[in-house]
């Protein structure tokens, strides 16, 4: 079949509308500590909000808790190592050139299983979410080890504690990824009054 070519007088295929990313290209950023290395390929802006597209390499262990995005569908692409996945009341192993969609609205997050660092594509069909709003990062043997920062109207799930005036400052747990524990845990108070609640630990998947 015959490839239609475009009229040079009409705008409909003549729109400069479109860009190509070259390999190199994006804006890298760290994240947990440096456990999670990100690259922006497109960002909502650059597409009007339809698309955006992120790089993500995980640290093994590393990866984030249950949550959900009420603004904008999910797809994860893996391109290297293992993933454990959960997508909605799915738990499941991904591998590479494995694709997951994840509709707004769902419960979801990943951790890589590997021993060397995982990667993956990760796409959103509008602006892409805060940070924090991949939920808290964790490493299953270092439960003390949480990414922090603002999430966006939308999203659930903690990403972490908020301080209230004359309250005590802890970190609140995030949802719970199945087969974790939960252990009682000495928290410190603005007051001589200390409370005692609970802290997820993870198992190890």
């Amino acid at each position: 079949m015959p490839v239609p070519v475009p009229d040079k007088s009409d705008p409909v295929w003549t729109a400069a509308r479109g860009f190509a990313v070259r390999e190199a290209e994006g804006t890298p950023k760290l994240l947990n500590g440096g456990n999670e290395a990100a690259r922006g390929k497109v960002t909502g802006e650059r597409t009007g909000g339809r698309l955006s597209l992120m790089e993500l390499g995980v640290a093994p262990g590393f990866g984030n808790q249950p949550h959900a995005h009420g603004a904008e569908d999910e797809a994860l692409y893996v391109t290297s190592g293992v993933f454990r996945l959960l997508n909605g009341n799915q738990i499941f192993e991904a591998g590479p050139g494995d694709f997951v969609y994840i509709p707004r609205g769902t419960r979801h997050g990943f951790r890589n299983l590997a021993t060397e660092t995982a990667s993956l594509m990760v796409f959103y069909t509008s602006r892409e979410p805060s940070s924090s709003s991949s939920g808290t990062v964790t490493n299953p043997t270092r439960p003390e080890t949480r990414h922090r920062s603002g999430r966006r109207r939308g999203d659930r799930g903690r990403p972490g504690g908020h301080g209230r005036r004359r309250t005590a400052r802890a970190e609140r747990p995030p949802p719970r990824w199945p087969g974790e524990a939960t252990a009682a845990v000495r928290i410190r108070c603005p007051s001589r009054a200390c409370r005692v609640g609970p802290r997820r630990i993870l198992a190890a998947p």
